[in-house]
């Protein structure tokens, strides 16, 4: 006997209806279109003789009514994910200006390229760094040498031990020093302000004495913001006496503008002085030895050069200092003359020494 499906044209309205598919249902094994489909095709297809119970059809579709609840709330467990990740963010952000501690073992490996990877050393030795991957394991033991005091960074070519370009992706290091006595592991902490928020590869990264520290590894955070005044308005700023902890320089066609870089000694020493891009990444290091520091106020102009003696490209530039008996303060105070607009952003203009400073640097506002 030949079967002839049935015309139903409440079912063709039905399935026609579905037609339109979200790109997100193609990928999955059984979506609501696909269930939907087949128990029409059951329908126009059954034996008129032996159609399908009413029972067997409410089944399926309360099958149905079941899967098209799962699919509701997988959008809604998106959404919760989308709105985590933006207060997530925001938190980010809210830690600008604030004063933190943190781990500075880890590297990111964005495009092939590493960010991070620094360490300070207060004697001459010889140092031996490890790389290892997120789950621990070893990729890459670097035999650096003997280095001299101070801050150095890790010298990696991205590959693994057997010459194989390690993946994208975070990796922790370990710091090893040999004096003469044995080799030990050099603990990798910076405490210090965050001066900006540096996105690199889509991710946040706090901007703190030069290094770029992953939120990830923070251990303490402690709000050293003075919040005694404030003001509404970035113009209430004109004409008043302030303080900031991290004075940028600005590159304007060539010119640079804040080119003197102040630093507080509190004695004569050798100190290391390192300039970072807009992104966050060094471009310049300058030591200057015990003998040309002094005591007090030192100063250092920037000709607005790379350690390659190329001009840089405009925009905002930023620099800390580095010693090895202390924390070495940049702050500059001057007055208000002016307020600058770059790429959606506000920054005070200081009469005297031409640098920029952001809000969130302020420390002191007369």
């Amino acid at each position: 006997m030949t079967v002839t499906p049935t015309q139903n044209t409440g079912l063709e309205a039905l399935s026609n209806s579905y037609q339109v598919k979200d790109t997100k249902e193609e990928d999955a094994y059984l979506g609501r279109d696909a269930f939907l489909t087949m128990l029409v095709a059951q329908l126009e297809n059954q034996d008129p003789l032996n159609p399908m119970e009413g029972s067997d059809f409410s089944a399926q579709l309360a099958q149905f009514s079941q899967l098209e609840q799962l699919i509701n709330l997988n959008g809604s467990m998106d959404s919760m994910k989308t709105s985590y990740e933006e207060n997530s963010q925001s938190d980010v952000t809210s830690l600008v200006g604030k004063e933190i501690t943190a781990n500075v073992d880890s590297i990111e490996i964005v495009n092939g390229a590493f960010i991070g990877g620094d360490y300070n050393i207060s004697e001459l030795c010889e140092v031996m760094v490890t790389i290892f991957d997120s789950q621990g394991n070893e990729v890459r033991t670097l035999y650096e040498g003997q280095k001299s005091i101070g801050s150095h960074g890790i010298n990696w070519d991205g590959n693994d031990n057997n010459g194989n370009k390690a993946l994208d992706g975070s990796y922790k290091y370990s710091v090893m020093t040999n004096n003469g006595s044995g080799y030990a592991e050099l603990p990798i902490t910076v405490t210090g302000k965050v001066e900006s928020i540096v996105y690199s590869g889509g991710k946040p990264y706090f901007q703190v004495k030069g290094l770029l520290v992953n939120p990830e590894s923070l251990t303490q955070v402690k709000n050293t913001l003075k919040t005694e005044e404030s003001s509404s308005s970035i113009v209430d700023y004109l004409g008043k006496d302030i303080t900031t902890s991290a004075p940028l320089a600005l590159v304007e066609n060539g010119a640079v503008l804040g080119n003197e870089f102040v630093f507080e000694l509190n004695e004569q020493q050798t100190v290391t002085v390192k300039i970072f891009d807009p992104a966050g990444n060094k471009i310049k290091e300058i030591t200057i030895p015990a003998q040309d520091t002094k005591q007090g106020i030192n100063k250092i102009n920037w000709d607005g050069s790379d350690n390659s003696n190329n001009t840089v490209l405009d925009g905002i530039y930023s620099y800390s200092v580095t010693s090895n008996s202390e924390n070495v303060k940049t702050s500059i105070s001057d007055e208000v003359s002016g307020i600058k607009y770059l790429n959606g952003n506000q920054y005070l203009v200081l009469k005297n020494s031409g640098v920029l400073s952001d809000l969130s640097s302020l420390t002191n506002v007369n």
